[in-house]
């Protein structure tokens, strides 16, 4: 009885103390930073802010585009030892009246370490401009007129957005920040998704505030259809009974510092207004050594082209971490709906249009799952031997538009990550004239855009509702550090051999691994007919058995661009035409299409960088992976979109001297 008492009380104590543990992490947004990596914190925005103040040079018409860390160079972070100090400085992109300006602060310091104009670039979009553009554009003369031709004079529940888009589609705006698009009515519905207006396309200067154009191609029915699902009634499925995640230990992992320690993993997590989670300094306890794997990883990019030829479609190339950033692309999870009982949240900081930070609640969530399935497995001689695993998952949900992207980065005891991609949200409908598809007009093979059938760009989700045709490509930009910052990356490619006469067989298939020695021999697609394995070795360490250790990267499903090279939203989301790049590390290499892709012509960037086919080989090197899938949309995806889930797996390869999850316990 004595030892239970002592049981109880131990876990209650842990209980307690873990109550405080949440709303520490969010508290250390307001400490000073820890480590060279950390996000930014709200005393440094402050500081960034009252710097660019006390320039002088900024006034009512600057706007604060972007403020992000600028991570100090990567070998002062390798040798960075706890109370070193710390170099911290900030990135900003400055927009007045059009013109771009860089700043640079050393924050420490409290002062300014540079200033520079940029031409021919255009910063993120901010989001007063959609509010203010919106305005400006429901109020033009023209506008209302056209407005009215469709029955719609009221126009409380009319909302415009113009768009960016680059200047491929309109060359001689080139220089001019241009928005063009169109509105919706969302008369009847709690949102403007699925009530677009169509015929209806303007064309707007942003900075002149003025209306350039406006077409009308003449009305067509805005969509009626029921769109409402935040009213959807939660109904209980036969059967279904309560299910519960608990921990009544606490969780199992430990946060010291700002990093996350996890059985044998070791690694550190920011949340980045542009790119969300950033993964850093990841690393394995063999039980001998802590051994490196991953300097950095993260989301680098999101191209989302959609495959329509209209006028008011054909500009909707959406470039969208980097386009849309400002204010940050990560928005609040949700308990139990998005993270499980037994999660611990992450606040972040962003910072609003005048570079003051913003405090997001529970940004990301971190927590340990089992899923039932075994660690391995092997049944003999009537018996079973097996150990049964457990996960730890760090998610976050970016939120761009009407989609929303959750993002996981999923530890496994085995020394693997698998990162996932579950995109859900609302797609993107056209209001059509007619209800329903015409299938004997598709099954014609009809391709004149001229004589298509109105679901010809897309599938029918509701009556005179198409879903549009679109991609969905993200590049993820992989730090690998395989036990050192020297790798070499080897394709393992696997080829048919024939056999003689004399064997049993007419053929095997057989490795032969292919040694990149530059950028252009890395440029990697899938291919079934042609496999190949993806392999970062270190060539100056070799394990028992003689092999050079590496890690893997093993793709999931995949896609490719189908559009054209010279097609110019290509050009801009020019990373999409590779699953895998790799290139060597530059600090300044960030985002796969550049640091301004809005409105670019795709002269930034991974299709850019690699022109120069620089040397490769057992050198500090990064890897690009290209996750991708096209959608074509179906009922089922309306009106709102079940999630689907995407991910690839960086695991260990020659790294480990046998299975590193052979001594599991018994129980997860």
């Amino acid at each position: 009885m004595e030892g239970k008492l002592k049981t109880d009380r131990c876990r209650t104590q842990i209980l307690f103390l873990w109550s405080f543990l949440a709303p520490a992490v969010a508290l250390a947004q307001t400490q000073a930073p820890a480590h060279p990596l950390d996000a930014l914190k709200t005393q440094e925005y402050w500081t960034v802010y009252e710097v660019l103040q006390g320039t002088g040079r900024i006034d009512k018409d600057t706007y604060t585009a972007s403020v992000l860390l600028h991570e100090p160079a990567k070998d002062k972070v390798l040798a960075w030892k706890d109370g070193d100090p710390i170099q911290r400085e900030a990135d900003v992109i400055l927009l007045r009246k059009g013109h771009v300006t860089e700043a640079r602060i050393d924050i420490a310091g409290r002062k300014l370490e540079s200033w520079q104009e940029r031409k021919g670039v255009q910063a993120p979009i901010l989001e007063s401009e959609f509010k203010d553009l919106g305005e400006l554009v429901k109020n033009d003369p023209r506008v209302v007129d056209a407005l009215a031709k469709r029955g719609i004079k009221d126009l409380t529940t009319v909302e415009c957005v113009p768009l960016p888009f680059g200047y491929f589609a309109i060359p001689e705006l080139e220089g001019h920040r241009i928005m063009y698009g169109g509105c919706a009515d969302h008369r009847g519905a709690y949102l403007t998704w699925g009530r677009s207006i169509e015929g209806l396309l303007v064309k707007v200067d942003a900075v002149e505030k003025k209306v350039l154009d406006v077409t009308d191609e003449g009305p067509v029915p805005v969509p009626t259809s029921p769109i409402n699902f935040q009213e959807a009634a939660s109904i209980p499925r036969p059967g279904t009974t309560p299910l519960a995640v608990t921990q009544p230990l606490g969780p199992g992992f430990q946060l010291a510092g700002g990093e996350v320690r996890w059985q044998n993993w070791r690694f550190r997590v920011r949340l980045d207004p542009r790119v969300g989670p950033v993964i850093n300094l990841v690393r394995f306890d063999d039980g001998t050594n802590l051994r490196s794997i991953l300097y950095e990883g993260s989301l680098s990019e999101l191209f989302v082209p959609y495959m329509d030829p209209a006028a008011g479609w054909a500009t909707r190339i959406f470039i969208d971490a980097g386009e849309f950033f400002q204010g940050g692309v990560l928005r609040p999870l949700r308990e139990v709906a998005d993270c499980p009982a037994n999660a611990t949240y992450f606040d972040g900081l962003v910072p609003d249009e005048h570079g003051i930070p913003v405090l997001r609640s529970r940004e990301a969530c971190l927590y340990e799952f089992s899923s039932g399935a075994p660690a391995w497995r092997h049944f003999e001689k009537e018996e079973i031997s097996s150990r049964p695993s457990r996960t730890l998952v760090l998610r976050s949900a970016a939120v761009i538009g009407n989609y929303d992207y959750l993002l996981d980065w999923r530890f496994e005891q085995d020394g693997s990550i698998h990162v996932a991609v579950g995109a859900t949200g609302i797609i993107e409908t056209k209001g059509v004239t007619a209800k329903k598809a015409n299938h004997d007009h598709a099954m014609s093979g009809a391709s004149e855009v001229s004589e298509a059938a109105p679901d010809e760009f897309g599938h029918f989700v509701a009556e005179n509702t198409v879903g549009v045709n679109h991609d969905h490509f993200l590049s993820f930009r992989l730090d690998l550090d395989v036990d050192g910052q020297n790798n070499s990356f080897i394709a393992h490619r696997l080829k048919q051999r024939q056999l003689p006469a004399s064997t049993h067989r007419k053929s095997i298939w057989v490795a032969e691994p292919f040694r990149a020695r530059t950028e252009r021999d890395a440029m990697m697609d899938i291919h079934l007919e042609r496999p190949a394995m993806w392999v970062f070795e270190n060539p100056n360490v070799r394990g028992p058995l003689g092999y050079a250790t590496g890690y893997e990267i093993m793709p999931g499903h995949a896609a490719a661009s189908l559009l054209d090279p010279e097609d110019g939203a290509q050009r801009v989301g020019a990373f999409s035409s590779h699953q895998l790049w790799v290139t060597p590390y530059r600090a300044d290499e960030l985002y796969a299409a550049g640091v301004y892709p809005t409105a670019s012509k795709g002269d930034d960037g991974l299709a850019a960088w690699t022109k120069a086919n620089r040397p490769i080989e057992n050198t500090d090197i990064v890897a690009w992976y290209t996750l991708g899938f096209h959608h074509m949309p179906r009922a089922e995806d309306w009106p709102v979109m079940p999630v689907m889930w995407h991910e690839f797996v960086i695991r260990p390869f020659n790294f480990f001297p046998q299975n590193p999850v052979l001594t599991l316990p018994n129980a997860p």
